[in-house]
């Protein structure tokens, strides 16, 4: 994890939901088999917009943020996934 974010630092990650802005953010988690889940969130200032198709979530990054320079489009599998209501959807 801290090596994704060294390489993307708009993508933050914490064990400790309070830290997290849920209405600004698109979140997501998976529970590891050992340790407290660990939420991994890329704010709504970073994202073109949001859609979301029988449980797979596509993130299109800004185009002038760091992750526009690494992908066109992030992809998250189902499970938990949060997208606040601040954030554009299309």
């Amino acid at each position: 994890m801290d090596s994704l974010a060294a390489r993307i630092p708009e993508i933050k990650f914490s064990s400790n939901a309070e830290e997290i802005p849920w209405e600004n953010a698109v979140v997501w988690t998976i529970m590891p088999r050992v340790g407290p889940r660990v939420y991994e969130w890329l704010e709504g200032e970073h994202i073109r917009s949001v859609s979301w198709t029988n449980g797979i979530v596509s993130i299109l990054p800004e185009k002038d943020s760091i992750l526009s320079e690494k992908c066109q489009c992030m992809v998250l599998p189902s499970g938990f996934v949060w997208v606040g209501k601040n954030v554009k959807v299309g």
